[in-house]
């Protein structure tokens, strides 16, 4: 399931045929292409900067580039701060953007600082970089603490992009042969598992788990009277705005047919298959 992705990224290549390098810090997100109403109001936001282009098949992008552009991005996340650990690739990527301005960029010691910050952002320099600059000093990464107090604002927009409703209907030893379950998932790299066991604690529900083998956790909801009394009063109180909106309102659908134990039924649990065959990446 595709979940929505921002970044901060800087890259460096050298000029060809000659020793100078050229930096280019840019910000990116990606989303649906079913979210690319979302993505024109971001733009519109952010006052008609950058551009909109199609990743991949089924992405659409929303990129800022130039320098002038990048100040109101910069504004805007210095007033309202990121609270996962993206924020130190931010803190870091805003000390190149800096440099740039300063012209540092033009001169080697400059290459030198920003292959060094680069070095601690996102998940580092590529073997090229590593290569053509091998014992470069590395900038410590910012240590970001998680909020105190978690906003439920923030959280809704927040699951917008990074959580996922899905249904999943396995082999039972029950009257139908079938178990229903919804489940309500939240995915983030492992640094950011103190946030999300604090929204587990917030939402006073779910489990938080390592994935094996995978550099990221999950905040995992499926009881259902968790799913029942506290995943959708909260995001009826504090509604999704994107294309995600669609696949919660069917998973609501699904939740009243559990509830009224319809899914231990023939006849209801054709119903819920036939939510679930609409839902997330299935959805036309």
């Amino acid at each position: 399931m595709l979940r929505a992705e921002s970044s901060f990224g800087v890259y460096l290549n050298k000029k060809k045929g000659k020793e100078e390098w050229q930096v280019q810090p840019i910000f990116q997100i990606h989303l649906n292409k079913k979210d690319e109403i979302l993505l024109k109001k971001i733009q519109t936001y952010f006052d008609g900067v950058g551009n909109l282009y199609s990743h991949k098949r089924d992405v659409i992008g929303y990129m800022v580039s130039s320098a002038a552009d990048l100040e109101i991005i910069l504004k805007h996340f210095d007033e309202y701060p990121l609270l996962t650990q993206k924020y130190a690739d931010y803190l870091l990527f805003k000390l190149i953007v800096d440099l740039i301005n300063k012209k540092e960029h033009l001169t080697h010691e400059g290459i030198l600082k920003i292959v060094s910050i680069k070095s601690s952002i996102n998940k580092g320099l590529s073997d090229s970089l590593k290569s053509s600059f091998s014992g470069i000093d590395l900038v410590k990464r910012p240590l970001v603490k998680s909020p105190e107090v978690i906003d439920p604002y923030w959280l809704a927009g927040f699951a917008d992009g990074e959580g996922n409703f899905y249904i999943d209907i396995s082999k039972s030893p029950t009257k139908v042969g079938v178990r229903v379950q919804l489940v309500f998932k939240i995915t983030q790299h492992i640094r950011d598992a103190e946030l999300l066991k604090k929204l587990m604690s917030y939402l006073g529900c779910g489990r938080y788990k390592q994935v094996s083998g995978y550099n990221h956790g999950e905040w995992v909801v499926q009881r259902f009277s968790d799913i029942d009394e506290k995943i959708i009063p909260f995001f009826e109180k504090f509604p999704l705005v994107g294309a995600k909106l669609k696949d919660y309102e069917d998973f609501k659908k699904a939740a009243v047919l559990v509830k009224s134990k319809a899914h231990l039924t023939s006849v209801g649990l054709e119903d819920i298959k036939n939510i679930k065959a609409g839902m997330n990446s299935l959805r036309k």
